[in-house]
C-alpha cells in the first residue's frame, strides 16, 4: 500500500514509530510543502539551501523515509523557509 493511502496510524505501525511523533512529522512535511510552494522555491533551490539533494527534498514532502528524518531536520528546512518553530508543552487537563 502506498504511503499516501495509509491512515497516520497505519503509517507509524509500518515505520515503527509513535502515532503521535507520525502526525505532527506529517503537519510539519505540509508545512514545508506549503511554505515551499507559497515561496515559489523549487526543491532543488530548497535542497541547495539546506544542503541536500532535490531527490531528499521529494522524498520528505512524499512521506518516504518519515521515520529517519528527524524533527531537528525539519526544523532547520522551515527556517530557512522563514519560519521560526517553539515546541510548548502543556500539561493535560
Amino acid at each position: 500500500m502506498a504511503y499516501k493511502e495509509m491512515s497516520v496510524d497505519e503509517l507509524a505501525k509500518s515505520l515503527g514509530i509513535d502515532a503521535d511523533e507520525a502526525r505532527e512529522k506529517q503537519r510539519l512535511i505540509e508545512l514545508i510543502k506549503k511554505a515551499r510552494k507559497d515561496k515559489h522555491i523549487s526543491q532543488a533551490a530548497l535542497a541547495k539551501k539546506i544542503g541536500v539533494t532535490q531527490g531528499r527534498i521529494a522524498q520528505i514532502e512524499s512521506r518516504i523515509g518519515t521515520a529517519k528524518v528527524t524533527f531537528e531536520i525539519l526544523f532547520g528546512i522551515l527556517r530557512q523557509l522563514g519560519y521560526e518553530y517553539r515546541i510548548i508543552a502543556k500539561r493535560s487537563a
